[in-house]
């Protein structure tokens, strides 16, 4: 139904002017075909054309599709369109939400134009994020190769591999799904965080709609790369793809995308998206090898439901994964950390120093993009988490060769009074040594010691004259190094949380006075 400028109506109710202009927006956004929209009704998915009428831009409008569970509906927005930077745009969002009992928005932004997205309601999280668009129309997408892929396809052409592609034979897509583990499991071991769905059903409903093809790189019958490609009329998607280790060593992934991209050409389409991948990572550098241009964009999340069903499904996650946590909120806890002080003018026993080690500030993007080891894959999470918490980013690492060794970060007193709950209350030229880590390797060597005293050094020469560090009384390894750091203990905090309460933090601070000079 389109009242006045606002455009909300459920695909398939027979509302013509909503559903042309999809087919219309469809031409260049594969999210927002009507083959997409009867995909995701094919997996059980509500649809719904969700617009703006516009006196600058027109009609525009995108594909939102719901998804419901026990205690939660979702309505997921895959490619926001450029009207969502228009509150107006939200309203018509509100107004769904209230129509379906909507708990959680996720707004995504695949294949997005670039815009301002605006603070959304509920906003729970926001990211940065980037696509590689190779531009078709502007010639040969084999003309904008890199060096060392024009090698690959060179060498996956001489060993004879050839391109097969199909909409109806979905067999092939357990080939796919074989393929994506291997590439999964490969980049898992380089130290990225990411995860593969096995399940071939949604991949089959995209195909079977007419808005997907499957394209495999082959050699006799064994196949070695696989992509899957979301089409429209002048655009294609690279959605999910995977690669076994021989088809990467012959050059069959840079052959087979390369491929894509000529056939896309020839068939008239303007761009080949190749999806995202995160700043730095493995995947970005084997997309930038294929001359796209980078577009940066913006997602969220968003809970827009009751409080007491957010806090009953954080009691049902927590009774599954952590129910002494869930006990703890239910009868209340109470922590002691004990508190350590330098003074950063008088200098300490100097800690043995570690060879090749150098200490350098980490920014938000290097975060972002901080590859996490085998045996610590939340490691970005954890550093986030505290991007999150103090807004910018304090971190500073401990870089051995090419090796991430320990992270720390530096507080100053105006981030240390923003956290909540506040433990230290810091007065002007003091700061806070914390979140730190090493990593298992480096670990009984004494690096944590020097990088206190490199911080507390650096400290010094940003003007700041005094140094606190905390850790859990039953920390006795963290107690030592920052002892060996030379740092003195002043005293402790005790945490309190009241029961059902676990937001509420009572702070009880026993810490010896500063002596007057």
């Amino acid at each position: 139904m389109m009242n006045s400028d606002q455009i909300l109506a459920k695909l398939g109710r027979g509302d013509p002017d909503s559903e042309a202009l999809l087919t219309r927006l469809g031409e260049a956004n594969p999210f927002c075909t009507v083959e997409y929209g009867r995909a995701m009704q094919a997996l059980g998915r509500e649809v719904w054309i969700v617009g703006l009428q516009s006196s600058l831009s027109g009609r525009d409008a995108t594909l939102g599709c719901i998804k419901k569970g026990r205690l939660s509906v979702e309505l997921e927005f895959l490619s926001l369109p450029v009207i969502a930077r228009d509150t107006r745009f939200w309203e018509v969002v509100d107004r769904l939400c209230e129509r379906a009992g909507v708990t959680d928005i996720v707004a995504g932004s695949f294949n997005s134009t670039p815009f301002e997205l605006p603070t959304l309601r509920g906003e729970l999280s926001r990211h940065t994020r980037q696509e590689f668009v190779v531009r078709l129309s502007a010639g040969d997408p084999a003309s904008l190769l890199g060096s060392n892929h024009k090698r690959n396809v060179k060498k996956a052409q001489k060993a004879g591999v050839k391109i097969r592609r199909t909409r109806e034979k979905l067999e092939w897509l357990s080939e796919h799904t074989a393929l994506m583990s291997h590439s999964a499991q490969r980049r898992i071991a380089r130290g990225e965080s990411i995860s593969v769905d096995a399940d071939t059903k949604p991949y089959g409903a995209l195909m079977q709609s007419g808005a997907a093809e499957l394209f495999q790189a082959v050699l006799g019958e064994n196949v070695l790369s696989s992509v899957l490609v979301l089409q429209s009329a002048r655009t294609g998607y690279y959605q999910s793809a995977g690669s076994s280790p021989e088809g990467m060593n012959m050059g069959a992934s840079h052959f087979l995308i390369s491929g894509i991209a000529g056939v896309l050409r020839e068939e008239g389409r303007e761009t080949f998206n190749l999806g995202g991948a995160a700043e730095g990572s493995s995947l970005a550098r084997f997309k930038l090898g294929f001359g796209p241009e980078i577009i940066v964009l913006s997602e969220a999340a968003c809970y827009v439901g009751p409080k007491w069903k957010t806090k009953l499904r954080s009691a049902i996650r927590l009774m599954r994964s952590d129910r002494q946590r869930l006990v703890s909120i239910l009868t209340g806890s109470s922590s002691r950390m004990l508190v350590f002080r330098v003074e950063t003018a008088a200098g300490s026993a100097p800690v043995p120093p570690i060879p090749d080690a150098q200490l350098e500030p980490l920014n938000e993007d290097q975060l972002a993009a901080l590859p996490c080891p085998v045996d610590d894959p939340d490691l970005r999470d954890r550093q986030m988490e505290h991007l999150r918490r103090f807004g910018k980013s304090y971190a500073y690492r401990i870089r051995v060769g090419d090796t991430t060794a320990h992270i720390s970060w530096l507080l100053p007193s105006s981030a240390v009074a923003s956290d909540v709950p506040a433990v230290l209350a810091l007065q002007e030229g003091e700061a806070e040594i914390t979140g730190c880590e090493t990593a298992a390797e480096f670990r009984g060597k004494g690096l944590y010691g020097y990088a206190i005293q490199c911080l507390a050094s650096l400290a010094r020469d940003q003007g700041i004259r005094r140094i606190y560090m905390k850790t859990l009384d039953t920390n006795v390894a963290s107690q030592r190094g920052i002892q060996k750091a030379g740092l003195s203990l002043i005293g402790s905090v005790r945490l309190i949380h009241p029961p059902l309460a676990p937001s509420c933090t009572i702070i009880r601070r026993t810490l010896a006075p500063l002596l007057k000079t």
